[in-house]
């Protein structure tokens, strides 16, 4: 889940405060979610400059409908003298914010987590298995005698990934890394400029960067400039020998592994009829296709209004896996990585800091575009047991609901956190 509100400004140098300083602020968040107090008469006006009372309206309306009503406040802690962490109990969840108060008014409010009261592994298989469209996932133990499964719903069935795949990417990056080929201090040059996501197709051209910057923004934000750099460096034959490597069920849904541009680029209307061919071609064909068509596939002839009409080519043209392929390759990468590549996935958690917070370690990459979500995730628990989770939903005729999709998987992970998961121990 996002953050859906934030502070205004920075409040002004500390001063002695003691817990009451927040206990009337927090009463004011729970009589604003259950309608008995107006947000002029709570907020500070800077903070309602940034964050308008109807953005607020459609903010608590999309709360009550995935929590239900707000019923009462449970917990005030202090952060420091001009923050707390507060929880409210609504019907399904209890939801954490964190508040900043400015001379008694709020001017900041940030929702930091959720924890759903009586929630099962049960509940959770059969919310994912009714969201529209397909999905699927599977929760895995990582165990001395192998991975046991947990839970599961469609663990073996084919699905678009997203950027999921630049899981692969960092696997060949791990790999080499490992076995003496390249260092992490590497310096390559940013040669290949795609769309955002991500922040460095607005960098220099040709920017010096190390291997772990590339690695890392494209994990961290899923920068699609640093992956096609970084796939163009490995190059395809790397790339096939890791998606092999991995136990993926059906290797040539990867190979080629293509670039950010060159999926854009093969959605493109324009390019129907390279896309004709490609799809009717083998591995080795799609390859060459795909190195032949230079520019037809790079930044400056791509059409980004491919990803504004909703889900599109994404049964065809797409990185493809299932999420026991997924799970394969995260085991992998728990049982052989480099210390580095556990640090980069674990930079951006993909769930609210709160709920990240119940685990020792937590790795996670996730993708989405319109019809598709990703989230894969490598966890230790504070007991010492690792599981690797990960799911997807695919809708070719509809966007996925990204924050409903987040809520799902941070209840799985929550649940798994606390030990509400069959004990595998040997």
């Amino acid at each position: 889940m996002s953050p859906f509100m934030v502070a205004a400004q920075t409040p002004p140098p500390p001063s002695p405060a003691s817990q009451t300083l927040f206990d009337q602020p927090a009463a004011n968040v729970l009589a604003l979610m259950q309608g008995k107090a107006a947000a002029p008469d709570i907020f500070d006006p800077a903070f309602l400059t940034a964050v308008p009372p109807e953005q607020l309206t459609s903010v608590i309306a999309s709360l009550k409908t995935q929590f239900g009503e707000p019923q009462t406040l449970e917990a005030v802690r202090r952060m420091d003298v001009r923050s707390a962490s507060i929880d409210i109990r609504f019907d399904k969840a209890v939801v954490t914010f964190t508040i900043g108060v400015l001379d008694g008014r709020l001017s900041g409010l940030f929702i930091t987590g959720s924890r759903t009261q009586g929630d099962t592994m049960e509940q959770i298989t059969a919310d994912i298995a009714a969201l529209p469209g397909r999905s699927g996932f599977v929760v895995q133990q990582l165990t001395p005698s192998g991975a046991q499964t947990i839970a599961s719903h469609r663990p073996d069935e084919r699905f678009a990934i997203a950027s999921v795949f630049k899981l692969y990417v960092l696997a060949e990056i791990d790999r080499a890394v490992r076995a003496g080929e390249h260092r992490w201090s590497d310096v390559l040059p940013l040669s290949q400029k795609s769309h955002p996501s991500g922040i460095a197709q607005d960098w220099p051209d040709a920017a010096p960067m190390t291997l772990q910057t590339l690695a890392t923004l494209m994990v961290s934000v899923s920068d699609n400039s640093a992956t096609d750099t970084l796939i163009a460096a490995i190059g395809q034959e790397k790339l096939a020998a890791i998606v092999r490597a991995s136990g993926h069920s059906r290797p040539s849904d990867m190979i080629p592994l293509l670039s950010t541009q060159a999926v854009t680029g093969l959605k493109m209307p324009a390019n129907a009829a390279l896309r004709d061919r490609f799809l009717a071609a083998d591995d080795a064909e799609q390859t060459r296709l795909v190195a032949d068509a230079g520019d037809t596939l790079r930044l400056k002839n791509l059409d980004l209004a491919v990803y504004t009409g909703g889900p599109n080519q994404i049964d065809t043209i797409e990185w493809f896996a299932s999420p026991a392929d997924v799970a394969r390759l995260l085991a992998m990468l728990e049982r052989d990585g480099d210390p580095v590549t556990r640090a980069i996935l674990k930079v951006n958690s993909g769930i609210p800091p709160v709920n990240a917070g119940r685990w020792a370690y937590l790795g996670y990459k996730g993708g989405s575009e319109p019809g598709i979500m990703g989230m894969s995730f490598l966890a230790r628990t504070k007991q010492g047991d690792s599981y690797v989770i990960t799911a997807f939903a695919n809708n070719p005729a509809a966007d996925i609901d990204q924050p409903g999709f987040i809520q799902l998987m941070t209840r799985l992970l929550d649940r798994l956190a606390t030990g509400d998961a069959p004990a595998t121990r040997p």
